[in-house]
Formats: structure tokens, C-alpha cells, sequence
């Protein structure tokens, strides 16, 4: 792991981006993509891809698809005490949220200090729906002259720390595969590709996988790739648990968005066995991009290249450094080594 790594790393997990307000994070990745790529496209919900183009006419088109939006909440009421009411945009536990403190960004783009307040009442019944947000002002009409009105966004702080080979951030969720898809563009910077490039972020998946279906829609690709991160299910500390911290990337067999395509699937395995690449084989209930990439027109293989993480969607979310860098490699070699006659031979893999 590398100390430019850790730094990119840094940068997009702090960066304040729910869902339907995620624009701040694309113009950083604006940023790291160009120089590394032919261009860079956009749908018009705001989904951002850098294109490496092969040169060959009427090329393969692959697509490599993170997402980009976090989890947070949006402001429906400013009381008269000075205390806000609010909604969850994307799915964050109850219990995650009292006591926290948040980042409330207002429609200037200016970040406000709060945290996530309660009584005891509220606490009692377990209640997230009667929190409230406390950003220290005493009325209605300070909290107004701070800029902040009906309609603004805010996310659980959390600051990116590391500890031992693991790191704690907020937005892991996905600003680990946004991560990734910069250093897998770099790493293909100088490699001559059978087919065309299309690699960045969505919005909106966190509330429907909306930019993952408009994307597909501006690239139309012959195949995909998911890159997400997924909850950890090892707190019990059995040997037998679906996604542990530190034993490699996901082999996702199954979820409730996807039936893998079997070819990409073995591919994938393949990959991580000729180059000793850790590697678990996983399943959950939720569901990614890869949804809907994979049943849009007539259908295109996808695979999901995921690791998984702790405290999911929480302040303290939780990597392993180690789960990232097999991630990266696997999908490096399955992009490196991919070419027309395996993009035909995973189409028919399913028949």
C-alpha cells in the first residue's frame, strides 16, 4: 500500500456527496482521470467515466462501474428551538446515528458542524425518525442566517484513520471502488487494450441504482464490472462466516440484484489462483450497479469485483488494506488479459 494510495484514499472518503448531490466528488475524480485517459464523459444524472480508447473501429466496449454517493440525511424541518428535522436518504441503522456528529452541507456549498440529537424518550423506543440535528443555534432564524434551508444534505462525520493495516472512514461505501477505478486507470495507462475502456462512477445507487441504469444506457457496454464494498459478517469470529476483513477479494456469488455471469465468474477465480491473489467466495441480500448493468438491453456479463468491510454506513466503517490491494490486482489482470474472443466466449457462457 502505498502512501499516494492512502492519500486518494483520504481525499474522496471525506468528501460530502449523498445521493442526488454527488458533484463534488466527481470533479475530484475530473481531476485524478484526466491526463489518463482520451476523455472523459458524463450522463445526465451526473455519472462520470474517463474512456480509453483501443483504436481498433467498432471496438468491444467494457465498462467499469463504482458509485460514488453516500448515505446521509436531508433537512425537512427547521424548528423554532433552532433544531432540524430530517429524513434518511439511503438505508443507515438507527443505531448509528445518535450522538453523531455530521457534516450539513447548505445549497452555497458551505460545511456546517452538527450533531445527531435525541431524548430520552426517542432513545427508548429506538426511534431514528424523531432525532433531530443540533448545529449549536438557539432559533429558527440563526440557522437560517448560517444558509441552511429545507431541501439541504448532511453525512455522519467521519474521520479517515489508520490503525494497524486496516482504516476507519466514513463512505467506504463506495469510495472504495471510486478509489480503485483511478489507480486502474493509471495501471492501464500504457497497456495496449483489445477493446474500448470505460471506467468511473455513479450516482444515486444508494436510493435505486438510478446512474448505474443511465450510465449503462450512455456507454451501452458488451460487458461489465462492479467494483463496491459490502458488510463484513464476521463479528462472531467463526470460521465458516460469508465476507471476513483480510481474506481477499469477494467471489460474489450471489445476490438478490444478480445471478453471476459463470464464465466471468470462473474467470475471476482463475485470475486469483495463477497469480496467488487471497480471494472468499461470498453472497449477501443486497444488490449493486451491476443490477441493472447486467439485464439492460440484451443483456450484458457482468462481474462484481468487491471486498467487504465492517460497520457498514457508519462513521467507523472499516477496511483491510489487504482486501484493496487483492481487489486491485485481480481486477487489473482480468482487465489486462481480456480481449474480443473472451467478451464473445462470456456472452455465450450462459446458453
Amino acid at each position: 500500500m502505498t502512501e499516494k494510495t492512502l492519500k486518494i484514499m483520504k481525499e474522496l472518503t471525506q468528501i460530502v456527496g449523498i445521493s442526488g448531490d454527488e458533484k463534488e466528488v466527481s470533479k475530484a475524480l475530473a481531476v485524478h482521470y484526466k491526463g489518463l485517459c482520451d476523455e472523459v464523459i458524463y450522463d445526465n444524472l451526473g455519472s462520470i467515466f474517463a474512456v480509453k480508447k483501443c483504436g481498433k473501429e467498432n471496438a468491444k466496449r467494457v465498462m467499469v462501474c463504482a458509485h460514488m454517493d453516500e448515505v446521509g440525511f436531508m433537512i425537512t424541518e427547521i424548528h423554532d428551538n433552532g433544531l432540524l428535522s430530517f429524513i434518511k436518504i439511503g438505508d443507515i441503522a438507527d443505531g448509528a446515528m445518535y450522538g453523531s456528529r455530521v457534516t450539513l452541507k447548505t445549497r452555497e456549498g458551505k460545511e456546517l458542524t452538527g450533531a445527531i440529537v435525541a431524548d430520552g424518550d426517542t432513545l427508548e423506543k429506538g426511534e431514528g425518525k424523531n432525532m433531530k440535528i443540533d448545529l449549536g443555534c438557539a432559533s429558527k432564524k440563526e440557522v437560517e442566517d448560517l444558509g441552511v434551508f429545507v431541501g439541504d444534505s448532511a453525512v455522519i462525520s467521519g474521520d479517515f484513520v489508520q490503525v494497524q493495516n486496516r482504516v476507519f472512514a466514513k463512505a467506504w461505501d463506495n469510495r472504495f471502488g471510486c478509489t480503485l477505478t483511478v489507480e486502474l486507470l493509471e495501471a492501464l495507462k500504457d497497456v495496449e487494450l483489445d477493446y474500448d475502456l470505460y471506467i468511473g462512477a455513479s450516482v444515486m445507487e444508494e436510493v435505486g441504482i438510478r446512474g448505474g441504469t443511465s450510465a449503462t444506457g450512455l456507454i451501452h457496454p458488451d460487458m461489465g464490472i462492479v467494483l463496491d464494498c459490502s458488510a463484513a459478517n464476521d463479528y462472531a469470529g467463526k470460521e465458516d462466516e460469508v465476507g471476513k476483513l483480510g481474506k481477499g477479494v469477494l467471489v460474489r456469488y450471489y445476490d438478490k440484484g444478480m445471478m453471476p455471469n459463470r464464465g466471468l465468474l470462473d474467470e475471476l477465480v482463475r485470475v486469483c489462483k495463477e497469480n496467488n491473489i487471497d480471494y472468499q467466495y461470498f453472497y449477501n441480500m443486497e444488490q449493486t450497479d451491476a443490477a441493472w448493468i447486467h439485464k439492460l438491453f440484451s443483456g450484458c456479463p457482468t462481474l462484481s469485483v468487491c471486498i467487504c468491510a465492517r460497520g457498514i454506513h457508519t462513521a467507523s466503517t472499516m477496511i483491510d488494506l489487504h482486501d484493496y490491494d487483492c481487489a486491485k490486482e485481480a481486477a487489473y489482470k482480468v482487465l489486462s488479459e481480456l480481449n474480443e474472443e473472451k467478451i464473445e466466449a462470456f456472452k455465450a457462457s450462459n446458453r
